[in-house]
């Protein structure tokens, strides 16, 4: 928690100052209650924070909108993978085979589907 003192009271606007010397401008407005200007003043209050390292004393920047992030194209799977990965079947279907059948007669299977469906 931190102290804050309302210094000043202007247009509906509320300039806070903090214990440590800091200030603040809350936007009041005729429906706030003590808890809603303690929370703003909370928001507001000073905190402890490591600054990047692009960020010195002296910075000049120009405040904008950050960019709306770019989404990935969708990963497109190649038509033989996806023919391969029916042929092959789910997981469990796979293991029946291969307890039913054997190891290498899965790795056999496994092959032909790979000659059925090479890699273009």
């Amino acid at each position: 928690m931190t102290q804050y003192t309302v210094e000043k009271l202007e247009n509906g606007i509320a300039t806070l100052r903090y214990s440590d010397g800091s200030w603040a401008e809350i936007i009041l407005s005729s429906d706030m209650t003590q808890e809603d200007l303690d929370d703003a003043a909370h928001q507001f209050a000073p905190k402890i924070g490591v600054a990047p390292s692009f960020v010195s004393k002296g910075l000049t920047s120009t405040a904008s909108v950050k960019p709306a992030p770019v989404e990935d194209e969708p990963e497109v799977v190649p038509t033989w993978l996806r023919k391969r990965v029916i042929a092959y079947g789910d997981p469990m279907s796979q293991l029946e085979y291969i307890t039913e059948n054997g190891l290498e007669a899965w790795q056999a299977h496994v092959s032909e589907i790979k000659k059925k469906y090479p890699e273009e």
